[in-house]
Order: C-alpha cells, then sequence, then structure tokens
C-alpha cells in the first residue's frame, strides 16, 4: 500500500505524523511521493478554531473525491469525533499519535522499507495532553490529561537524529512546561539530560504555559544553560486584563506572566521572547484591550501570534456572550500594527553586531535562513550550504527577521 502523510496545525501534530510516516515504513509500506499517487492518506488533523476545522473537512472531502482511502488522525479524531462519523464514515479514526493503532490498521505492508533521510531539524514530541481547563480551548478534550514519554527515550532518539545529521531539535508538545507531570520527571531533568548530548546542533523548547513555569522560573532558567540550547522561549498570555485570564481560566495571573519573564531575562538578556493574544475574548472592554495593549509596550516581544476569538464547539466560551465583530476587528487591527512596530523596535537594537549563526533553509533563490543562538531569523542573501555554522554580521532589521551578510 502506498501511503501519504500530512500534518498540519502545531509543531507537535506534526512531529507525531512524522512519527506515524515513520512507523509505516518500518511496516514496509511504501511512502507515497504526493497525495496524488497514494491509495491512502493520513491526515494530521488539527481543530485550534473553527476555521482550521472547515479547513481539514474540506482536505477529507477532496481527497475522498478523488478515491482516496483517508485516514484521520491529530486533535479531530478525538475532539471531534461525533462530526467525523457523521460526515464521513468510511474514514478510519486513529488517536494523536496512536502509533500502533495506525499499524493494527493499516498491517504489513510488502515491500522493503526504504532509508528515511534524516532531515535538517527533527521534531522530538516529549509529551501529548495538558493539565489546563482554559474554556475556549479543546485541546484537553482531544488529548486528555499529560502522557510523558521516557527521557531515555526521547534521549536516545535525540542523540539518533543528530548522529544522521540532523542540527537543529525541537521539542514539542501542547505544553513543555507540563512534561514529567504525570512521572517522576520535568522538563528540568530532561534539558539537564539532553546537555550531554554529543555532537554541534541546536535545541529550541516549544511553547510553555506561564501557570507551569512560574514559581520554579529560577530552576527552569538554569535547564537553558547549555550553549547549544536557543535562548528563546514562547510564552502565551492571551491578555493582559486579569479579568479576562480569570475568564478564561488561564489558571495564571499577570504576576506569574512577569516573573518568568523576568527570570528569564535576567539569566539571558538577549533571549527571543514570543506571546500569543486572543483579542475579543467574551466580556472584554475597551479597558481590558487597554490593559493588552499596556503589555504587550512593557513585554517589548519579538513576535506575537494574534488570532480573533472563534468559539470551539462543546468549550464553555462558545457559550458566551460576543463581543461585537467590528469592534474585534478594529482592536485586531491595532494589536496587528503594534505587534508590527514592538517587533521592528526590539530587531533594530541588533543591527551593527557580529554573532554565529546556522544555515537552516533556503527559503528563496539567492538568499539563506539563519538562527542565531536566540532562534532569531536571520536572512543572508546567498546561498549557503545548510547545516552549516557562519559568523556573520548584521547589517539591517525589519518586522520579524534580521539581513546580515558573512
Amino acid at each position: 500500500m502506498s501511503i501519504w502523510f500530512e500534518g498540519y496545525g502545531c509543531t507537535a501534530n506534526q512531529g507525531e505524523t512524522l512519527e506515524m510516516r515513520d512507523h509505516a515504513n518500518q511496516l514496509g509500506h511504501e511512502l507515497a511521493s504526493s497525495s496524488d499517487s497514494a491509495e491512502t492518506v493520513v491526515l494530521g488533523t488539527c481543530t485550534v478554531i473553527e476555521s482550521t476545522q472547515n479547513k481539514m473537512e474540506r482536505r477529507i472531502s477532496d481527497l475522498m473525491d478523488q478515491g482516496k482511502n483517508v485516514i484521520v488522525s491529530g486533535c479531530m479524531a478525538t475532539a471531534d469525533t461525533k462530526i467525523l462519523e457523521t460526515k464521513f464514515p468510511e474514514a478510519p479514526l486513529v488517536s494523536p499519535g496512536d502509533i500502533e493503532g495506525l499499524g493494527d490498521l493499516i498491517g504489513r505492508g510488502g515491500c522493503k522499507p526504504e532509508k528515511l533521510e534524516s532531515p535538517l531539524a527533527t521534531i522530538l514530541p516529549i509529551s501529548s495532553g495538558c493539565l489546563g481547563r482554559c474554556t475556549y480551548c479543546a485541546t484537553l478534550r482531544a488529548r486528555g490529561r499529560v502522557t510523558s514519554r521516557s527521557v531515555n527515550d526521547i534521549f536516545f532518539k535525540a542523540q539518533y537524529a543528530i548522529d544522521s545529521g540532523s542540527k537543529e531539535l525541537l521539542l514539542t508538545s501542547q505544553d513543555n512546561g507540563a512534561f514529567g507531570a504525570d512521572s517522576d520527571t520535568s522538563l528540568e531533568l530532561l534539558l539537564n539530560e539532553l546537555s550531554h548530548l554529543d555532537g554541534d546542533f541546536r535545541l529550541r523548547v516549544g511553547m510553555l504555559n506561564p501557570m507551569l513555569v512560574s514559581g520554579r522560573s529560577d530552576s527552569m532558567a538554569k535547564a537553558w544553560g547549555d550553549s547549544r540550547t536557543y535562548k528563546f522561549m514562547h510564552l502565551p498570555i492571551q491578555s493582559g486584563s486579569q479579568k479576562i485570564l480569570d475568564s478564561m481560566l488561564r489558571d495564571h495571573t499577570l504576576e506569574d506572566f512577569w516573573e518568568v519573564v523576568e527570570t528569564f531575562r535576567q539569566y539571558y538578556p538577549e533571549m527571543m521572547i514570543i506571546t500569543d493574544i486572543i483579542t475579543g475574548f467574551p466580556g472584554e472592554t475597551d479597558e481590558d484591550h487597554q490593559k493588552t495593549v499596556d503589555l504587550l509596550n512593557r513585554l517589548l516581544p519579538d513576535l506575537v501570534n494574534l488570532t480573533r476569538f472563534s468559539p470551539r464547539q462543546g468549550t464553555p466560551a462558545a457559550r458566551y456572550k460576543r463581543v461585537n465583530s467590528n469592534t474585534v476587528k478594529a482592536r485586531s487591527k491595532e494589536l496587528t500594527e503594534l505587534r508590527k512596530k514592538l517587533g521592528a523596535k526590539s530587531f533594530k537594537r541588533f543591527v551593527g553586531r557580529k554573532t554565529s549563526v546556522l544555515a537552516v533553509e533556503n527559503q528563496r533563490q539567492g538568499s539563506t535562513l539563519c538562527r542565531d543562538d536566540n532562534y532569531r531569523p536571520i536572512i543572508i542573501k546567498e546561498e549557503l550550504p545548510l547545516g552549516e555554522f557562519y559568523d556573520v554580521e548584521i547589517i539591517d532589521s525589519d518586522y520579524a527577521f534580521l539581513t546580515a551578510v558573512l
């Protein structure tokens, strides 16, 4: 059977889809070069907002119209089971990351497994599920409570990836700070163990929620100490208003958020910090919106992921009274302009500096995307061999990237 795998949404979901692909390959199935040439398509679906769910349903429908066998995995397989079973009864469902379940479904293939080339960047899922109870989010329904992988398993997969040529290791989950909550380990312990890996590589820690970092910020910051760990943090705040955070049931205060930021910046003053904002959450007033503006001005983030509130079926917030759509649109426009202004200001301070970068991607002909030790994107306007380190001088900046020369 020839199979094509498509992963959508967060890095963790994409990483699990790649693991399923590798397992299918080990079982002897042929990996198709595209969905067009495949008999079966496995979709690692995302259902983070309503428009994403609609996109997933259109993709399933299109593939079925082409005569493909479709297997649905990812978050929709558990969060939207009834919808899928009603609309696509012929499409089997496999829980997110359930490698053995996929194997039971597809069985063994008849071809000899090919050797998969190791990518420059390897996604390493470290856990699945979350400890939150956010009123707007379907992750808990899709993923359940946290299930962590063993430190040994992650360590050996990481070392294998490095030995196979990977230069970036991306630790992913729905909330990296929750790693180990179901066992006797922790993210700090994991990072300390990974500091013993052999090789010249870079490691990026994915998203952490403030509630699981505050109170342990000092030990967590120390765990970032390996020079090969990107000084990078994705710390979603969602709103600058404590009233809105409480309505969201985010389980952290503004003080918790600032404790984490200030502790990490004491250790790593130039750490790249990105955050997430939901604008137009039910009950958000002009005063609440202004508090978010004030928070961003104080934070001076490198990047902001901005989302307009979108109700997810089955979540408490879907029943809340919505903010006027024109008001939400205006607030979103203001925050979009602000994040560009703040990002440009943050990046501009690096112009004139010399630093070392890792070449990671040839995005366009004649240019190379690189990353510095803080994970900031740096463009060099010439094509360079990937996976190599270069000494550069930063000559220009813009919102969300820097430009450099060798």
